[in-house]
């Protein structure tokens, strides 16, 4: 018997066999209906793609809540994973020698979207190999990746239950059928709780405070030995909150992107913006190409000039349900930091969130 492993899967093949017969098994291991036969799940929170399972697994992406992979069944809290989705190939080189045709280059990482323009199902860091699964044009190649997600932020699909359809706990609006681990915390009384008096929140057990809480209300999330992992909400100042991630940059005014805009093209930017307009380029403007839809907005707020942001067709039919001069906080990436006939920047919609008046 000759023992073969392969993309983690493993069989037996008896000895003696045509070469053809053995191309073939490995042709039927990696094959899309190998990977359609696996589970599919649903991200339910943004959450962490890995190379390894595992806290300590090196980190390859950021994918989206809402996006749909396959999947293979839980191992000790974690999910193997299959990312696929379309990426801009502007934004790769070819590599050969490996499994893998792609490495993501840009400086910043690059989208994973669900089709050529579509919606982000995730953000890939720079140095990601890809497999490529079609490449119809020279703009968009389809890859795939597989790794590691954390389980309690996945569930299963049932394709035979629409989302809507499925049967939430008693006094949980959230559905819960066929979530991998355990229930969503908040279902139950013992799930919520109060400090007592002053409570150091610490970032592991045993480990460096994060916050000092003052008779805070808690959801308790996940409970080990004498530790138990909580949530809890409250308001801060927006002044006093800094993205996560160093690559995003706060405070950059226009006026600063507009003066060099060598710097900041291709850079992740938060800003705040006010909804002006949602257009459709006709393709006048260089930098649009035609038929992109796009936000005409004054900001970054509190200035009065205008930007041009880049937007996808869920975007856009997000923001046609705002109220006119909404205001809004978006992750862009900057594309061109001053438009040839106007001078006004032109960014990427990444995330928006709605700031409520």
């Amino acid at each position: 018997m000759i023992y073969t492993k392969t993309m983690q899967q493993s069989t037996y093949l008896p000895t003696g066999l045509p070469a053809c017969l053995l191309a073939a098994a490995f042709v039927a291991i990696l094959s899309p209906q190998a990977i359609d036969a696996q589970d599919r799940y649903r991200v339910t929170r943004q959450e962490n793609f890995r190379r390894e399972a595992g806290p300590a697994g090196q980190l390859l992406a950021s994918v989206n809540e809402g996006g749909e992979f396959a999947g293979g069944p839980p191992r000790d809290g974690w999910v193997e994973i299959t990312l696929e989705g379309w990426i801009w190939r502007e934004s790769l080189r070819t590599v050969s020698g490996s499994e893998f045709q792609y490495e993501v280059t840009t400086g910043f990482g690059e989208n994973l979207r669900d089709r050529p323009n579509g919606s982000i199902l995730a953000r890939l860091t720079t140095g990601f190999w890809l497999q490529e699964v079609e490449a119809p044009d020279d703009k968009w190649v389809r890859v795939r990746r597989t790794g590691w997600m954390w389980a309690r932020s996945l569930e299963r699909v049932d394709p035979d239950i629409p989302p809507v359809a499925q049967v939430a706990p008693e006094g949980n609006t959230a559905s819960q059928q066929g979530r991998v681990g355990a229930p969503e915390a908040g279902s139950s009384r013992m799930d919520r709780a109060v400090t007592v008096g002053r409570a150091a929140m610490r970032v592991v057990p045993g480990g460096d405070t994060s916050a000092i809480l003052r008779d805070a209300p808690l959801t308790v999330l996940a409970r080990s030995g004498e530790w138990v992992r909580v949530r809890t909400e409250g308001w801060v100042h927006e002044s006093d909150l800094r993205p996560v991630s160093d690559s995003v940059l706060v405070g950059v005014s226009g006026a600063e992107v507009r003066a060099q805009p060598d710097v900041f093209e291709g850079r992740v930017l938060q800003w705040t913006v006010q909804l002006l307009a949602i257009q459709t380029s006709d393709g006048l403007r260089r930098e649009l190409p035609e038929g992109q839809s796009y936000l005409l907005a004054r900001g970054p707020l509190p200035e009065v000039g205008s930007i041009y942001v880049l937007i996808d067709d869920n975007q856009r039919e997000a923001l046609e349900r705002l109220s006119p001069l909404a205001q809004l906080v978006i992750l862009a990436r900057v594309r061109v930091g001053r438009s040839y006939y106007l001078g006004n920047p032109v960014v990427e919609m990444i995330e928006m969130r709605v700031r409520e008046r």
